[in-house]
C-alpha cells in the first residue's frame, strides 16, 4: 500500500472517530483534542463570571458576530456585529438586569476541522427584579479563527429568563429610591441641632 494510500485512511478514520463523537457515539474526546479552544471558552465564561469583562470581550474578535434569541427577557438578543456591540448589548443588559449572571458550562463538543466548539450548560443568575433565580439550560456556539471567536450563537428558551431591565427602567427606579431616601430623611427628628 502506498504513502498516501495510508494517510487517506489514517485521515478518514480520524474523521469517522470526529462524526461519531458529535453524535454522542464511541468514545469521549481526549482532552488534548479538546483542550484548546474549549479551554478558551472556558476561560472567557469564567472571566465573565468573574467580572472581568475586558478579558471576557478579548476571546472576540473586532468583527464577531452575536446571534442570541430574539425578544424581552434575553440579555443582548438578537444578532449584533462587534465586540463593542456585545458590550453595549449583552454585557450593559446583564449589568442592569441582574446582581450576578453567567453561564454554568457542563460539557463541551469541539470540531477542529469546523473550527467550533459547543458548550451545553445552563445560564444561572441572581436577577434584580422579581424574587425566582435563573437556571435556564442553554447551548452556545462559538466559531474560530485562529485564536478569535468570530460567531457565537445562543439557544435558549428566552421565556425562561426574568426580563431584560431597560435604561429607562433603571432610571425609573434610581428616581424612584432618591424620592424614597428624601421622604425617610424628611421630618424623622434627626436633624442637627445647634448646641448652646
Amino acid at each position: 500500500m502506498s504513502q498516501e494510500n495510508v494517510g487517506v485512511g489514517q485521515r478518514a478514520k480520524s474523521l469517522v472517530s470526529q462524526a461519531k463523537r458529535r453524535a454522542g457515539v464511541g468514545d469521549a474526546p481526549l482532552v488534548t483534542e479538546a483542550g484548546g479552544r474549549a479551554e478558551g471558552m472556558s476561560e472567557a465564561f469564567r472571566a465573565f463570571g468573574e467580572g472581568d469583562i475586558d478579558r471576557f470581550l478579548d476571546a472576540f474578535a473586532d468583527d464577531v458576530q452575536w446571534s442570541a434569541p430574539k425578544g424581552e427577557n434575553f440579555p443582548g438578543a438578537g444578532e449584533h456585529e462587534g465586540r463593542e456591540a456585545v458590550r453595549e448589548a449583552f454585557i450593559e443588559d446583564a449589568k442592569r438586569s441582574y446582581a450576578s449572571f453567567g453561564f454554568r458550562p457542563e460539557r463541551y463538543l469541539e470540531s477542529p476541522g469546523e473550527n467550533v466548539v459547543v458548550a451545553f450548560g445552563a445560564f444561572v443568575g441572581e436577577p434584580t427584579q422579581g424574587t425566582r433565580q435563573l437556571d435556564e439550560p442553554a447551548v452556545q456556539m462559538w466559531e474560530f479563527d485562529g485564536d478569535k471567536v468570530v460567531f457565537v450563537g445562543i439557544y435558549t428558551d428566552s421565556a425562561g429568563f426574568p426580563g431584560v431591565v431597560t435604561e429607562k427602567d433603571e432610571a425609573e427606579r434610581e428616581e424612584k429610591q432618591e424620592e424614597d431616601e428624601q421622604d425617610d430623611g424628611d421630618g424623622d427628628g434627626d436633624g442637627e441641632r445647634e448646641s448652646s
